[in-house]
């Protein structure tokens, strides 16, 4: 996902929690931040966030075939993954429409991602779950106000050493970005098609840029003199223009843990990708590129390929997100 999208995402996942009405505190503690902590959700992508890793793939989670001894472990069937991902995810259903194409052999294959250290992007988004729990516990008056329980050692803390809401939304905004990457079909394919630079990848992604609008862009953000009220209504906006709907209704992770539940949606990218460019037309051996024309405009592409792609990664993204950032917030509950 580009900067555009990423903010719009996560916005939209504070709203949605918004009109669920059951995170109250959550969103008082995100919502006053929409625009400040926004540029949590596109940092991960600077370059000068990824020091010690290089300018590129510094989360990741690339799946391609696994032919070792042992491989039955990473077999994952049609019925399995449409399980793990649950019914109320659109991509479930896209799937089950055009899984199809992939034939038989397709879903008895092992398929296993080898993200190197610190890439991760199960461990990124556990990770940093992980520590916002711990900002929530150790934080100043104004978060802790709003975290239920109480933390009786928390007088002995240093008051500047104690997270302010404004750092636990940023990290939010953070924990957004790798989410909403494990939704992205091509970031979880290990062909070189997918790669970001090779065409379809990085075509795909300024598609949906242009569909979140330019509201959302960081230097029309940071300078906007908007209230937090109206960001957020902006943010339902582009609905209508992808054409989705949301549930008011922030379901619990199918998993045990963000982990597991990020590996889900990896593996549920990663066949909409074989989907989109079958492994029977470019290989996962093969160095071969390809457009996002051919991938979504060709004649013998049907028309509805594209928009139920966008809504469906895109509709996914924002509740993932929200899902992610109530399963943080339950620990408390």
């Amino acid at each position: 996902m580009k900067q555009r999208t990423h903010t719009w995402l996560a916005l939209r996942a504070i709203a949605l929690l918004e009109d669920e009405g059951k995170a109250p505190n959550l969103v008082k503690l995100l919502k006053p931040h929409a625009k400040d902590a926004a540029i949590g959700s596109w940092i991960p992508d600077m370059a000068d966030a990824k020091k010690g890793f290089g300018d590129i793939d510094n989360h990741i989670f690339k799946l391609k075939p696994y032919d070792r001894l042992g491989k039955q472990r990473f077999v994952r069937s049609k019925e399995k993954t449409l399980q793990d991902l649950g019914s109320h995810r659109l991509i479930t259903q896209f799937i089950r429409d055009w899984g199809d194409i992939l034939g038989t052999d397709w879903w008895q294959q092992a398929y296993r991602a080898d993200p190197p250290p610190g890439q991760h992007l199960a461990n990124r988004s556990m990770a940093l779950s992980t520590t916002l729990v711990d900002q929530l516990i150790l934080g100043d008056p104004k978060v802790a106000r709003l975290v239920p329980g109480q933390v009786r050692f928390a007088h002995n803390l240093a008051p500047d050493s104690r997270p302010r809401p404004e750092e636990i939304a940023t990290y939010c905004f953070m924990l957004s970005h790798f989410v909403a990457d494990a939704c992205q079909p091509f970031h979880c394919d290990a062909r070189p098609m997918a790669g970001y630079s090779a065409g379809v990848h990085k075509e795909l992604e300024a598609h949906w840029n242009k569909l979140c609008g330019t509201y959302f862009e960081k230097k029309k953000l940071l300078k906007t003199t908007d209230s937090p009220h109206t960001i957020l209504e902006q943010s339902r906006e582009v609905d209508q223009k992808i054409g989705v709907q949301f549930a008011d209704n922030v379901p619990d992770l199918n998993a045990k843990d963000l982990w597991q539940e990020v590996v889900y949606l990896c593996r549920g990218s990663f066949t909409v990708s074989s989907i989109l460019v079958p492994p029977t037309r470019i290989s996962y051996r093969s160095k071969t590129h390809t457009t996002y024309d051919a991938v979504f405009k060709s004649r013998n592409v049907s028309p509805d390929l594209l928009p139920t792609l966008d809504q469906a990664v895109l509709h996914d993204s924002v509740l993932n997100i929200a899902m992610a950032w109530k399963n943080m917030w339950k620990t408390f509950s």
